[in-house]
C-alpha cells in the first residue's frame, strides 16, 4: 500500500523564522496593547458602550470592535476666554481660569467622550450668563466666583477672573459714569 504525499512547503527551518516573527508582530500590532500611565484613565468602548475603565496596567484591544478614550487624572488648570455683553449693554472680553478634575470617568464618559471639554464649554456658558447679570463696574470688582455647573463625573473648581477688557465707546463711558455717581 502506497500513500501519496504532497509537499506544501519545502524550505529549511531557518528561512521560516522571519515569517513567524512577522506574523507575531502583525498580531501584536492588530491587538494594540496600551500601557496605562498613572496620570490617565483608559476607557475601553465596544460599539459605543463602556466595557472597562483601567487606572493602571496594560490593556489589549480587540481589533475593529473596541476603541479607546484617554481621560486625564488629577486636577488641571484650564484657561477660558469669553466675549459677552454686560447687563448695561457693553461688550466685554474676560480672561479667566478654572480647575477641572474628572472624579468618576464612568459617569463622565457616558455624557461625553470629551468630558473635560464639555466642562469647559459649560463653564464658558455660565461665565457669559454671569457677565450678562453684572454691569461694567461690578464686573471689574469680581476676582473669583463659584458657578454652579453640573457635568456628571467632573468637578469644576472656583473660577478665577483675570482681566476684563472693553472698548471705550460712548455707551461704555456713559455706563461707567452712571454707576460711579
Amino acid at each position: 500500500m502506497r500513500f501519496a504525499t504532497t509537499v506544501l512547503w519545502a524550505g529549511d527551518a531557518a528561512a521560516s523564522y522571519p515569517l513567524i516573527v512577522l506574523l507575531v508582530l502583525a498580531l501584536a500590532a492588530a491587538v494594540e496593547p496600551r500601557v496605562v500611565p498613572r496620570d490617565r484613565w483608559l476607557v475601553v468602548l465596544r460599539s459605543g458602550v463602556v466595557r472597562r475603565v483601567l487606572a493602571t496596567g496594560v490593556s489589549v484591544r480587540i481589533p475593529l470592535l473596541e476603541s479607546y478614550v484617554w481621560i486625564a487624572r488629577g486636577r488641571t488648570r484650564r484657561p477660558l476666554s469669553v466675549t459677552a455683553r454686560t447687563g448695561d449693554g457693553v461688550e466685554v472680553h474676560v480672561a479667566a481660569e478654572t480647575t477641572i478634575e474628572v472624579v468618576d470617568p464612568l459617569a463622565a464618559i457616558r455624557v461625553s467622550l470629551t468630558p473635560v471639554e464639555l466642562a469647559l464649554d459649560e463653564t464658558e456658558r455660565a461665565l457669559r450668563r454671569l457677565i450678562a447679570q453684572h454691569d461694567v463696574v461690578s464686573l471689574a470688582a469680581l476676582r473669583t466666583c463659584a458657578l454652579t455647573i453640573d457635568v456628571p463625573g467632573v468637578l469644576i473648581g472656583e473660577l478665577d477672573l483675570g482681566k476684563a477688557e472693553f472698548e471705550l465707546t460712548p455707551q461704555a463711558i456713559r455706563s461707567v459714569a452712571d454707576q460711579t455717581k
